[in-house]
């Protein structure tokens, strides 16, 4: 005795019951819902991958962490960091820099990526949020408490307590393309005085404006 083998398929009775339900249609209805969910799946990738692309090369959010930048910046605030176009650091610029406490994870020639270290990030890289001080060419030196650059004392009314030499042993020669960055609170940062001098590339952009409390929203400078 043989049995035909069923096709694989529909039933014919649910078949009926669907077109009952969806008109005779309803096998094309289908194919629409499929290609709804790949373009809802497309759109979110498109949007996650955007939003990466922001975050890498035109702006991110930043939030404080510690006391070195007081009494400009004080711990918990945020702060809207550009990048956009931020190649050449200028004095006075408040910057964020990007330091490896640690060996790099990945292979050494991903790490000045900005995108690569935004979707893999170090585990030894720190952010530090900085005020540059110092371009290129510039003679840095710290006598009796104060910052002399070119031989002149400066003026900082941003600074708080005084200023010591520490690791970093000076006067030194900013070299090309690296900047000398000090925290405000220059009693209790840990900046260029025990980092060394800072390559353009470590910087991944300028702090704009405090979003961070509302009362104290607006620029930084």
């Amino acid at each position: 005795m043989e049995f035909k083998k069923k096709p694989a398929g529909i039933d014919k009775n649910h078949e009926n019951e669907l077109k009952k339900k969806f008109g005779t249609n309803f096998q094309a209805e289908k194919p629409k819902y499929f290609k709804e969910i790949v373009k809802w799946i497309l759109l979110i990738v498109v949007a996650l991958f955007t939003a990466l692309l922001l975050r890498a090369y035109v702006f991110e959010w930043v939030v404080v962490q510690g006391q070195s930048m007081e009494n400009t910046l004080y711990n918990n605030e945020v702060l809207f960091v550009s990048k956009l176009n931020y190649d050449r650091p200028k004095r006075g610029d408040i910057v964020i820099i990007q330091i490896y406490e640690g060996n790099w994870d990945y292979l050494a020639f991903f790490k000045d990526i900005p995108l690569f270290r935004t979707l893999f990030p170090s585990q030894g890289e720190v952010n530090y949020i900085k005020r540059v001080v110092g371009l290129p060419g510039d003679e840095i030196d710290i006598r009796d408490g104060y910052l002399y650059i070119n031989g002149e004392k400066q003026q900082e009314p941003y600074t708080k307590g005084l200023t010591y030499e520490q690791s970093f042993e000076l006067p030194r020669v900013v070299p090309e393309n690296k900047v000398f960055v000090m925290g405000d609170n220059r009693e209790y940062s840990k900046d260029s005085r025990q980092l060394g001098f800072i390559g353009f590339e470590r910087i991944k952009g300028k702090a704009i404006f405090r979003v961070k409390p509302l009362k104290s929203f607006g620029s930084i400078y």
